[in-house]
């Protein structure tokens, strides 16, 4: 529900690039002008700007669920993954010319080999890696189930890992010599223009459109991607609920996929698109994926390993069609290693929440949405995994005769 009032804010800031709306000071632009954010709070004084770019994102959203898998989402991103690639490159290439792009490669390159020790960064790492990969969300589950019966899993699953890293290696050099460029330009270090989240893609970047050359090409590449990956991004992710819906209930694809996107359109409509939706955005963002998302999965490893104790068989299964055979070690990585690293993430995560609320916001807001969010998740997982199947499927019946 949070995710599509970025990309809504993303195609307003494509159109913004063209005559630098947000002239000499994109902080106050962004936060005051555009979202005219008000204090942490639950209000309904809707902003216009962000509010027909949010249902416009929707509506399109709603028609792409609707086509289906093949017509709307394969065709999408038959059309605008490659596009978003060529556009990223663009960016990227542009970026390593401004002046002092070196600086900030140099900054991206050298490793901080003590930071290994904060679990702060592991967190962040599990919640990033997890989210671009969309493991614990269920939609490799939902889009394993469209593929063929003796489909290289292991070998697609390595292709999408390492296409999914190199992408975002790219997308780093591209930040960071962007980012060089704007340090050099105010005479300062790469780590006092460095920031994350909104401010890195609403504030800092659009200050270094206003000052590059050919500044609205590079806007509009930059905020153009980001309304393309997004919507491949979000429609992946309704994607799983729709599947549930249709396979718990019965449904058609029409039927099910307004009966999950309207309500969650209009959730979001009154959540995100008012003065205090970035608060609320931004709290639930953070406790969805550094404790939601991490949790689930974590009781996916552990269900799987130790109460069904079916982690074997899924590697047999997995290798008995895979170009990359797994052996003892991915057991003891999917069972061992990469559970007990989690619950020590999420326990650290835990202690520092306690000691100091997150983002210094009011407590009322974090126990909400934040924990309300993140037990959310847990819950609708559990939900889904318990209720019962209508349609049954005959593991030795023909793939023709397989339900989908």
């Amino acid at each position: 529900m949070y995710y599509a009032v970025i990309i809504a804010w993303a195609v307003r800031y494509t159109f913004f690039s063209v005559d630098k709306s947000w002239g000499s000071t994109p902080d106050a632009f962004f936060f005051e002008d555009f979202l005219e954010m008000a204090p942490p709070g639950i209000g309904l004084d809707f902003v216009g700007g962000v509010l027909w770019p949010l249902l416009l994102v929707w509506a399109a959203v709603i028609a792409i669920m609707v086509a289906g898998v093949q017509k709307g989402i394969g065709a999408l991103s038959v059309v605008f993954i490659p596009l978003l690639v060529i556009a990223f490159l663009a960016l990227v290439v542009r970026s390593l010319f401004l002046p002092g792009a070196a600086d900030g490669l140099d900054a991206l390159f050298t490793p901080d080999w003590g930071a290994l020790t904060d679990a702060g960064v592991w967190a962040a790492a599990f919640g990033q890696i997890f989210f671009s990969l969309s493991v614990g969300f269920g939609i490799m589950i939902t889009y394993a189930s469209y593929v063929g019966r003796k489909t290289d899993m292991t070998g697609s699953g390595l292709v999408v890992g390492l296409a999914n890293s190199s992408f975002e290696l790219l997308a780093g050099i591209g930040v960071f010599a962007a980012l060089g460029f704007m340090a050099q330009a105010n005479g300062v270090a790469v780590d006092e223009v460095a920031t994350s989240g909104l401010g890195l893609a609403f504030v800092a970047f659009p200050a270094i459109i206003s000052e590059a050359p050919a500044g609205a090409l590079i806007g509009g590449l930059f905020f153009g991607s980001l309304v393309v990956a997004g919507l491949t991004s979000l429609v992946s992710v309704i994607e799983v609920v729709i599947s549930a819906v249709r396979d718990k209930l019965d449904l058609g694809r029409a039927t099910a996929s307004l009966v999950v996107c309207v309500p969650a359109a209009t959730a979001s409509v009154v959540l995100f698109a008012t003065t205090t939706g970035v608060p609320i955005l931004d709290t639930a963002d953070h406790f969805i994926n550094r404790f939601g998302i991490l949790l689930v999965a974590v009781v996916s490893m552990l269900a799987v390993t130790w109460v069904y104790r079916d982690l074997d068989h899924l590697r047999d299964h997995l290798n008995s069609t895979g170009s990359v055979q797994l052996g003892t070690w991915w057991l003891g990585l999917v069972g061992v290693v990469a559970p007990i690293a989690l619950v020590y993430v999420l326990v650290d995560e835990l202690r520092a929440v306690l000691d100091e609320p997150y983002g210094g916001y009011p407590d009322w807001l974090i126990n909400s949405i934040g924990w309300g969010s993140a037990a959310l998740v847990v819950v609708v997982a559990l939900v889904l995994a318990r209720l019962p199947w209508r349609r049954t499927v005959d593991l030795s019946a023909p793939v023709k005769e397989v339900s989908r």
